[in-house]
């Protein structure tokens, strides 16, 4: 598994603690994302206003969904602040008081969506929704940002930034950056300076703007980086996904569709690579089957069948409530057994009736509360007259779930 230096740190603790007597504990170390998008950017009066953007909001929406999947990972707090909500004041605000949580292991994840520009000094800053493009007070220069985070969390943790902005201080339609009115020369941009195991993951090269495009739905930094840590970036296979793995895999994917559309864009990353920024889901699901055969729950068949639908492109409906931790172990290994999971046999000594019922629930004809009660019925030995009727053969199919359908059967809900 990949380590993260202040785990490395935490430990040495932890030895010099054990070297003096003393027990001390291994703090479990902890994940806190602030989640930033800004499409529309409060207007001034007699100041040019910055143009409004089309899938920055958006994008942090899909960019808070991925980081809360628990099979992507375990973040502790995920904050989201969209258009007016985002304004200099909140952004800070809120960096603060997840910085304050933060301990020697901790990690704090900043994405940001909208606009940048740089300085007059040449420093990349972002623009919170509240931005006056001729005050620079008004901005949020990336470094300033470190060094609220390095206070109020008394320099403890790691700070991950990523960036779907540019700061090339250009005004190119259908792009993040903008163009200072009455500018006619640009600073030459600075590198960024990160401190200490900080990292800052860039949508673009400094002089390069970064694109939006209606045929990926977003920002193209954006979508491909979701790619990334939806599992497909795994590279070497073990389960997770570092930030280095994640930024290759969206780095090739951004240059050949900017090159194909003629707007060339080049994501960089400025820090260690090895911390891990998500699971990878396919890796996590097949973990969980591979546990409910250990235990003698599914049979090898069973588990190869469950795995081919994992890796595929359309999962099962009650596959995927188990994966999400919507169905315990025991429901889910009841369907398997009663064969209504497409694709998976119905192996193992189950009640006929069961799988019966299995088999409308496979074929999607019947709903999952449906089958509970169903299941119960048989089980208690309670069946209503009209389930008795069709398991004994002397109901139809079609006939039995007319009934169904029209909560004519007595317990059973429509």
């Amino acid at each position: 598994m990949p380590h993260n230096s202040s785990l490395f740190v935490t430990w040495l603790v932890g030895l010099g603690m054990l070297a003096l007597g003393v027990a001390q504990p291994m703090p479990k170390p902890e994940t806190y994302a602030l989640v930033i998008g800004i499409n529309n950017y409060r207007p001034y009066p007699d100041t040019p206003s910055l143009p409004p953007l089309s899938y920055a909001e958006s994008d942090a929406r899909k960019m808070a969904q991925a980081l809360r999947d628990p099979n992507k990972g375990q973040l502790s707090k995920v904050r989201v602040l969209l258009d007016t909500e985002a304004s200099k004041t909140a952004i800070e605000a809120e960096l603060r008081g997840l910085a304050r949580r933060m301990g020697i292991s901790d990690t704090l994840i900043v994405y940001y969506s909208g606009h940048g520009m740089p300085s007059r000094l040449g420093q990349a800053a972002l623009m919170p929704s509240d931005a006056k493009i001729n005050d620079e007070e008004t901005w949020l220069p990336l470094d300033w940002l470190q060094e609220l985070v390095r206070k109020a969390s008394q320099g403890k943790g790691r700070l991950i930034l990523i960036v779907d902005a540019c700061f090339s201080g250009q005004s190119l339609a259908g792009s993040r950056s903008f163009a200072m009115p009455g500018r006619k020369s640009f600073p030459k941009p600075q590198k960024p300076n990160l401190n200490g195991a900080n990292v800052l993951l860039a949508s673009s090269a400094d002089t390069q703007p970064s694109w939006e495009d209606a045929e990926v739905g977003g920002g193209i930094f954006t979508a491909y980086l979701l790619e990334a840590i939806s599992g497909k970036a795994d590279a070497n296979g073990d389960g997770y996904v570092t930030i280095g793995e994640a930024y290759r895999y969206a780095a090739v994917q951004v240059e050949a569709f900017s090159q194909r559309k003629g707007t060339p864009q080049t994501p960089q990353l400025y820090g260690p690579d090895d911390y891990t920024l998500a699971l990878n889901p396919l890796a996590v699901a097949k973990s969980r089957l591979a546990g409910l055969k250990l235990a003698g729950h599914i049979s090898g068949e069973q588990f190869d069948a469950l795995v081919e639908r994992v890796e595929g492109r359309v999962q099962p409906e009650d596959l995927l409530l188990y994966l999400s931790g919507n169905l315990t172990s025991g429901q889910f290994v009841s369907l398997v057994q009663a064969g209504a999971i497409p694709g998976v046999p119905p192996l193992g000594p189950v009640d006929a009736r069961l799988q019966k019922i299995g088999k409308l629930r496979r074929e999607g004809k019947i709903r999952l509360e449906q089958l509970w009660v169903l299941f119960r019925m048989i089980q208690t030995g309670k069946a209503a007259p009209d389930l008795s009727e069709y398991l004994a053969g002397r109901l139809p199919e079609v006939r039995f779930l007319q009934r169904l359908r029209a909560g004519a059967i007595q317990g059973v809900p429509r």
